[in-house]
């Protein structure tokens, strides 16, 4: 029976150990735990790659445009621990509500020559963000989001555009004090839906067709709660 107590002893605290040691405390992801707000700016490069077809049906420009747009707004969200080291962030960014021109443009030939611009305005987008906590004060994370934009079309065209939407990923680092103060910078790229302009160049029937993809340099300032 002593025997038995002292072996059940010996499984017991070699159980302890081996647990402390593969499971230790939370501090790394317990450091990040909590609601959080803050600013941010982008700095946006768009790539649309489309075509601009003329009424009769031929390909009058394919190819590639682009342009830069600079983004600030806010941000909010949470950031739950699931681990020592592993925790989720969930949140919702709002981008302002400047406009910014995308891409520009020009193309065609005879009646159907075009200049189109293509702006955006209000974007914003949710995500949720898996992140693992490589020191007591600092975490790498990468981004999987769905974003929203609105679109508008100036120049030789009657066509209106709406809002498109898109999927957004990610990847950054995110430092945090003491005090709750956090640092974040990210990169990223988001894929949005492709878009039809129609009455383009003084013609029903031409049609400028665009798949924008946009490439984010990120940083933002907030404070955890």
């Amino acid at each position: 029976m002593k025997k038995l107590r002292n072996k059940i002893c010996s499984y017991t605290l070699a159980l302890l150990v081996s647990a402390g040691f593969a499971t230790p405390s939370f501090s790394g992801s317990s450091d990040f735990s909590g609601i959080f707000v803050a600013g941010h700016a982008e700095l946006n490069v768009a790539v649309i790659d489309g075509t601009h077809t003329t009424g009769d049906g031929d390909d009058a420009a394919k190819g590639s445009i682009g342009g830069f747009a600079p983004t600030a707004g806010y941000e909010v969200g949470v950031n739950l621990p699931l681990g020592d080291t592993f925790f989720v962030t969930i949140g919702y960014a709002d981008g302002g509500g400047g406009t910014g021109t995308l891409a520009k443009s020009k193309g065609g030939h005879g009646n159907n020559d075009a200049e189109v611009y293509i702006k955006g305005s209000d974007p914003s987008w949710y995500y949720i963000a898996p992140s693992i906590s490589i020191f007591d004060n600092s975490a790498i994370y990468v981004k999987l989001g769905q974003a929203s934009l609105d679109l508008k079309a100036e120049g030789d065209t009657t066509a209106t555009l709406s809002g498109i939407d898109g999927d957004m990923w990610g990847i950054g680092t995110t430092t945090i004090a003491g005090n709750g103060l956090f640092f974040k910078t990210e990169a990223g790229a988001i894929q949005y839906d492709q878009f039809t302009l129609t009455g383009v160049g003084g013609s029903a029937n031409a049609i400028v067709e665009g798949n924008p993809l946009v490439g984010y340099g990120h940083l933002s300032i907030g404070y955890k709660f």
